[in-house]
């Protein structure tokens, strides 16, 4: 079959996809997000554009704009897509950023000075603004261009120029206008993306990821290394949650009589460790109380975990574990927790591991989380029971 024989929009696809799939030995981290993204024709933003609808990032496309883009820029155009998602532009809030000239300038600029591929002529670039420094955050910038009151002209592809006409400062590349998309269920969306990244950074490996992504990645919770930052927990704060009603269930289950191999069956005594016994649990369940401690939970949450604890530890022995992207600690509740530390990125592996959990030997686990992270294709054998944080999610793997 020649080319002749498909649309417009299936060449425009596939040379997507080829372009992907060049550009996996350079850019291992940028491709594994591409591969993520639901690929959608829609002529009418003009180039490209990426948002966040129904649960996935859509990559949109100008079938037209792809098939006369040369394939070296083609790749320039997907990375500057990929870091408009990374960099959290997608569902940012516009009202927070009102001056629509800075915000543009800032944001391209962002993106575009991370891409080391071909770019289409005329894109709006770092080195035109004097006023801005490498390695600036988009917020930063953002602060900066709005002082300016020399603005040179943007060309914007689905809207009128922005500035004041006073020279060319270069044209936005994509449609910034999909991410309304995205900012109409903005927690959603952040979620979403928040998720997806999260996953793919496990999957290729901390150490493949660019680290001029990681800062940006480390403010959604997404580290590339285990914090070691302390969160200093001022206490006074009230326990809200009934723990007996609410683990009545599990614990009832615990309390349950179970087979255990460190008893010998009654049938069998000589064969302590090959056939199971019998025995009863004692009456303070084993409880495991993780906290996830990244960089995205805030120390307000951290103070209410601290209050649940003391009322958890009333009628069950808990045993602490705090974790972001490792753990950093493990010890015995005794009494208001002064500290915690962490402020990484978040993986709920380490702790439900099943060697972890073989030595420490809960009974039922508590995790507390917002539930932004990867966890593990199937759960532990142990129960556990995840108390989300205003504004979480569950965790997309995992028992839940």
């Amino acid at each position: 079959m020649t080319s002749s024989n498909y649309t417009e929009a299936q060449r425009a696809e596939g040379k997507i996809g080829i372009a992907i799939q060049r550009a996996v030995g350079k850019y291992l981290f940028h491709c594994r997000v591409l591969e993520q993204f639901k690929i959608q024709q829609r002529s009418a933003v003009g180039t490209m554009a990426v948002t966040v609808s129904g649960g996935a990032i859509l990559l949109l496309y100008n079938a037209g704009f792809v098939l006369r883009t040369p394939m070296t820029q083609l790749v320039g155009v997907l990375l500057h897509e990929v870091h408009h998602v990374v960099f959290s532009h997608v569902f940012a809030d516009p009202a927070n950023y009102p001056d629509r000239w800075a915000r543009t300038i800032a944001k391209e600029t962002t993106v575009n000075e991370f891409v080391k591929e071909p770019l289409p002529a005329g894109v709006i670039l770092l080195k035109d603004f004097p006023c801005l420094s490498s390695m600036q955050s988009t917020d930063h910038r953002y602060d900066i261009l709005k002082k300016e009151t020399v603005r040179k002209r943007i060309i914007d592809p689905v809207g009128p120029p922005l500035g004041e006409g006073q020279g060319s400062a270069g044209s936005v590349l994509d449609d910034h206008t999909a991410w309304e998309e995205a900012q109409r269920d903005a927690q959603n969306a952040k979620a979403t993306i928040e998720s997806i990244l999260g996953d793919v950074v496990m999957d290729v490996g901390r150490d493949r990821v660019p680290s001029e992504l990681k800062d940006a990645l480390g403010k959604m919770g997404i580290g590339d290394t285990p914090g070691g930052g302390q969160y200093d927990l001022l206490g006074g704060r009230h326990g809200q949650l009934d723990w007996r009603r609410l683990l009545r269930r599990y614990a009832g289950q615990i309390l349950q009589v179970r087979a255990t191999f460190s008893r010998p069956s009654r049938r069998f005594p000589n064969l302590v460790g090959i056939v199971p016994g019998k025995c009863r649990q004692g009456e303070r369940p084993r409880v495991m109380a993780i906290i996830d401690t990244s960089g995205s939970i805030a120390t307000e949450l951290l103070e209410l975990i601290n209050a649940e604890l003391a009322l958890l530890a009333r009628h069950h022995t808990v045993i602490v574990v705090e974790c972001d992207a490792e753990v950093h600690a493990v010890y015995e509740y005794l009494g208001p927790l002064a500290a915690v530390h962490g402020r990484g990125g978040t993986d709920f592996r380490p702790p439900l591991a099943r060697k972890f959990l073989r030595k420490h030997r809960p009974d039922l686990v508590v995790y507390f989380t917002d539930g932004f992270g990867p966890a593990a294709p199937r759960g532990p054998q142990v129960p556990v029971v995840w108390c989300l944080t205003p504004g979480g999610q569950r965790p997309r793997r995992g028992d839940v």
